[in-house]
C-alpha cells in the first residue's frame, strides 16, 4: 500500500491540501511520498498502487508541472489507480460554478490525460486573500474576482480560506480505503 502524491501549486492552497491527504493517509496506513512538481521530478511510479495527482487553479488553468506528468506518465498511469484534485475558487459560486469546475478541472483533464477513469476527484475550494502580491495577472484576476464576491455579500478587504478540511480529510480517508483494496 503505496500512494504518490503529485501537485502543484502557486500560492500553497493545493500544497497545503496535498500535506493533509498525505498526513490522513498516512495515519491510515498508507506509505506516502508527497512530491512538490515544482521542485521535484518523479522518474519511476511503477511501485505505487495510487497516484494522486493535484492542481491549483489559476485563469481558469491547471499549473503546468501536474499537467507535464500527466502527459509524461500517462501509459504508465493506465494500470494506475488515480485520484486527481484542484483547489479553486468555484465553490464560491455556487452549485452553476462547481458543475462547471467540475467538468472543465477535472473530468476534462482526466479524458484527455488518463488512459481511464480516475478512481476519484475532488474539488475543493481555494485561499482568497486580497493583500497577497502575486503579479500584474493575479492583481488583475482579483479585481475581476472581488466584484463578483462584492456581489454576494463578501467583504473583500479580508482574508478567506474556503477550503472545507473535513471534505478534504474525508476524501484522504476514501482514498486510504482505495490505496489498501
Amino acid at each position: 500500500m503505496r500512494a504518490l502524491i503529485v501537485f502543484g501549486s502557486r500560492y500553497g492552497s493545493s500544497a497545503e491540501i496535498a500535506e493533509e491527504i498525505g498526513k490522513i493517509m498516512g495515519n491510515e496506513g498508507v506509505e506516502v511520498d508527497l512530491v512538490d512538481l515544482r521542485k521535484n521530478k518523479i522518474e519511476n511510479i511503477h511501485h505505487y498502487d495510487l497516484v494522486i495527482v493535484g492542481s491549483g487553479i489559476k485563469m481558469a488553468k491547471w499549473t503546468k508541472e501536474p499537467l507535464k506528468f500527466l502527459k509524461k506518465n500517462k501509459s504508465a498511469l493506465k494500470d494506475k489507480k488515480v485520484a486527481l484534485f484542484v483547489s479553486c475558487g468555484a465553490p464560491l459560486g455556487g452549485k452553476e460554478k462547481i458543475d462547471e469546475a467540475w467538468e472543465l478541472y477535472l473530468k476534462k483533464i482526466a479524458s484527455e490525460n488518463l488512459s481511464g477513469e480516475p478512481v476519484s476527484m475532488g474539488l475543493f475550494g481555494g485561499v482568497f486573500d486580497p493583500d497577497a502580491n502575486h503579479g500584474l495577472m493575479y492583481k488583475m484576476a482579483m479585481k475581476m474576482a472581488k466584484k463578483g464576491y462584492e456581489k454576494q455579500g463578501v467583504d473583500t478587504s479580508k482574508r478567506y480560506d474556503y477550503r472545507n478540511w473535513g471534505e478534504i480529510r474525508e476524501w484522504a480517508s476514501k482514498l486510504a480505503e482505495i490505496a489498501k483494496e
